[in-house]
């Protein structure tokens, strides 16, 4: 990255000529294949949403407009900053960055900036980094510019008040609308999807009597929210299967759901030191006639998850799948590159707006 070069909105465009014009010898090559707004508050994660971009630019060139609000109530300003961002890797492609710092009253100039400043012809892709059920006056008018909005529920008090926000916009305003940990979730789905494969597996699916999830409770300075993949996963599996929710209760570090016709679903916490916040270590799944799917990370492979499946007259050998790594970005990427809405995340939020009765995210 280039050293930041502050300059009036006005001459945006101009800086940004003259630096490629200074690269021009690097033999860097100049790439954009969207338009990537991000929007977050000042803050100490400011640093860790820049690190995401920066993977976003090493997989997919883009133009980068990073929008940083500053939540002081004594500061009024708008400060517009430019630079070029090199991809990491032996074929690096290079990316402009447009930084505007705002605070106070000066947010409405905002849009204006941004707008001009937009790759004509090429997606607009909107990274809201904050609670969505908190408003602020910048949503509505970056909306408007997007193609698609990708949410971090990782940044709501309120699991509830997430779901049910990203409802009511998708239903108001018919946009494309993700969220990063559903598409962290990606790898278990895709598991589950493997593994219930036949007539027999999808009528033992169907079957189930007692459900089990474990999750990572390593929190860190960014993630603190751990219990989300979790409950998304629980949300996916009882929206599909149509299970009626009766209750939760909390035991421990357990949060246990009783569904109708004696279906039971556990959400518990473990700590591993080398997996993610929040990632799922574990599921277990028992019929009503006993069958037993049980799914593991492997400890020391933690890419790896060993399955294991047994029944009352038969215990199958156990092999390994493997999960794709998701590095840092990794899920903004799949998200970015979607099309439409998926109708089983949709069906997940309004699962999520029924067991999510404590807040318990």
């Amino acid at each position: 990255m280039t050293t930041q070069q502050i300059v009036p909105p006005h001459k945006i465009e101009s800086e940004l000529i003259r630096i490629w014009d200074a690269l021009d010898k690097s033999h860097k090559m100049r790439a954009g294949l969207f338009n990537l707004i991000v929007f977050n508050e000042l803050s100490n994660r400011t640093d860790y949403i820049r690190k995401i971009v920066q993977k976003i630019i090493d997989t997919f060139p883009c133009r980068v407009l990073f929008v940083t609000h500053d939540p002081d109530p004594s500061k009024n300003y708008l400060k517009t900053a430019v630079s070029v961002i090199a991809s990491e890797g032996k074929n690096a492609t290079v990316c402009d960055d447009i930084d505007i710092g705002v605070a106070g009253s000066d947010w409405e100039r905002v849009p204006y900036v941004i707008l001009p400043h937009i790759l004509p012809d090429l997606p607009v892709y909107l990274l809201w980094a904050e609670d969505p059920s908190k408003p602020h006056p910048l949503f509505q008018p970056l909306a408007q510019l997007s193609t698609r909005i990708i949410f971090d529920s990782e940044s709501a008090d309120s699991l509830i008040g997430f779901s049910q926000t990203l409802l009511t916009l998708k239903e108001q305003k018919g946009c494309d609308i993700a969220d990063l940990n559903w598409g962290r979730l990606e790898n278990w789905r895709d598991l589950l999807t493997s593994t219930f494969d036949s007539k027999q597996r999808i009528h033992d699916l169907k079957d189930i009597k007692h459900l089990q999830i474990t999750y990572n409770a390593r929190e860190t300075e960014f993630f603190c929210h751990l219990k989300i993949q979790a409950m998304y996963l629980l949300a996916l599996l009882s929206s599909r299967l149509g299970w009626k929710f009766l209750s939760v209760a909390k035991k421990g570090k357990k949060h246990c759901f009783r569904f109708e016709n004696n279906i039971e679903a556990i959400i518990e916490s473990t700590f591993w030191e080398d997996v993610g916040p929040g990632t799922i270590l574990g599921l277990d799944v028992v019929t009503k006639q006993d069958s037993l799917y049980h799914f593991v990370r492997n400890p020391k492979l933690p890419h790896q998850v060993t399955v294991q499946i047994s029944s009352t007259d038969r215990c199958e050998l156990p092999y390994q799948f493997i999960l794709g790594k998701t590095p840092l970005g990794q899920s903004l990427v799949r998200e970015i590159f979607l099309k439409g809405t998926s109708s089983f995340f949709i069906q997940a939020l309004h699962e999520l707006t029924i067991l999510d009765q404590e807040m318990i995210c």
